[in-house]
């Protein structure tokens, strides 16, 4: 009886992504943890997570996974990280959005931890991903435009450079 009760008890303390990096031409990479607490004097084991994460204005499934059972030791706090890769080609939307509007770009990562076949523990995380496309965006140009430079000083020489410098401080970026 006393494990029944204990696995009612069971909580997700936090669900946090940590860093969106690896900022590509080809996608990004998504990373984080979700901390499960087990009051419990017993230690219990996780079965599996399983997530989505989904652009949220058009609700599509950027992608999805699964992460290994674990073992909760009793009277604590078990930390269970994550890191998914997205790649832009199925997630044209979202770089539609990101690149025409300024509106909020929310990525949801939501799923369940499987306790048992019949315990789940539902978890929702939301993210703007607006300033890190932003900044990736603005880093990638302007490395852009000092490789341009770079090239027109190696063929046409150091004074028509400085002009092509002069001209590219005035590119919106």
């Amino acid at each position: 009886m006393y494990y029944f009760h204990s696995l009612s008890q069971l909580k997700i303390e936090s669900v946090k992504v940590n860093s969106l990096d690896d900022f590509s031409l080809n996608g990004f990479t998504f990373s984080g943890y979700i901390d499960l607490y087990n009051p419990s004097w017993l230690s219990l084991k996780v079965m599996q997570i399983d997530y989505n994460i989904v652009f949220e204005p058009t609700e599509q499934i950027l992608s999805s996974g699964s992460l290994q059972g674990t073992e909760l030791a009793s009277r604590s706090t078990t930390r269970v990280p994550f890191k998914k890769t997205i790649n832009w080609a199925p997630a044209l939307s979202l770089v539609v959005q990101l690149a025409t509007s300024k509106a909020p770009a929310n990525i949801i990562f939501a799923g369940q931890v499987h306790i048992t076949e019949s315990v789940n523990l539902p978890f929702v995380y939301k993210l703007d991903i607006r300033d890190y496309f932003d900044s990736y965006a603005k880093e990638y140009l302007e490395s852009k435009k000092e490789s341009a430079i770079e090239t027109i000083e190696e063929k046409y020489g150091k004074t028509v450079g400085a002009i092509a410098e002069h001209i590219a401080n005035y590119l919106p970026i």
